[in-house]
C-alpha cells in the first residue's frame, strides 16, 4: 500500500511539472569559469520596448533578473560590471488548429465502435484557435572578451493577458534555474 502511494504520488509530480507552460532552451554556452565574475548589471536590449509592451512587466522582469543573480552571490554595478545580463521580449501571433472530435468509443479510450459516429450538425471537426507566443532570451556577456558567453531563451503559450505575468515569471525562474546548472558544473 505504501509502495503504490508513493508510486502515485511521484506520477502526479511528474506530470504536474511536464504541464508547465514554459519551455526552456540553452542556446549557447561558452562559459569557461564562473570564478572570473563578481559583479552584474541587468538592460534590456532594446531599451525603448518594455517587455511584452507593458513597463509593469519590464519592472517585474528587471528586478527578478536581478534579486536572482544576487542570490547567486553576484553583486550589482553599473559602472563596470564583469557580466551584463542582457534581455529582450518577443511576442508574435500564432494560430493552431484544435480537434474538436467526440471520442468514438462508449468506453472513453478511442477503441473503433460504428455505432457510436456523429451525425448531425456540429459533430465533430476542427477549429483554429488564435494566440500569442511569448519568447523571453537573456545573453550573459563577458564585458572583458565583449561578447555573449551564455544565451538562455524561455518560450511559451498566451492566451489570456494574465498569463503574460505567470509565463514571465516562470521564464525568469527556469532561466536562473538553468543558470544555476551551468555555473554549478
Amino acid at each position: 500500500m505504501k509502495y503504490s502511494c508513493s508510486i502515485l504520488l511521484a506520477s502526479l509530480l511528474i506530470g504536474l511539472v511536464s504541464c508547465s507552460p514554459v519551455r526552456v532552451f540553452l542556446e549557447k554556452n561558452e562559459l569557461a569559469s564562473v570564478e572570473d565574475y563578481r559583479t552584474f548589471f541587468v538592460i534590456n536590449q532594446y531599451y525603448d520596448k518594455d517587455a511584452f509592451e507593458s513597463p509593469v512587466l519590464e519592472d517585474n522582469l528587471h528586478n527578478s533578473l536581478t534579486l536572482g543573480m544576487e542570490s547567486f552571490g553576484f553583486e550589482q554595478n553599473m559602472e563596470k560590471p564583469d557580466l551584463i545580463v542582457r534581455y529582450n521580449t518577443n511576442l508574435t501571433d500564432r494560430q493552431k488548429e484544435i480537434n474538436t472530435m467526440p471520442m468514438m468509443s462508449p468506453f472513453g479510450w478511442g477503441m473503433y465502435s460504428p455505432w457510436m459516429m456523429p451525425y448531425g450538425p456540429n459533430m465533430g471537426g476542427f477549429r483554429v484557435e488564435n494566440y500569442d507566443m511569448g519568447e523571453l532570451v537573456v545573453d550573459f556577456i563577458d564585458t572583458r572578451q565583449d561578447k555573449v558567453v551564455l544565451r538562455i531563451s524561455a518560450v511559451g503559450e498566451i492566451n489570456k493577458p494574465q498569463q503574460k505575468s505567470r509565463n514571465l515569471e516562470t521564464s525568469v525562474d527556469k532561466i536562473l534555474k538553468a543558470f544555476s546548472k551551468t555555473i554549478a558544473t
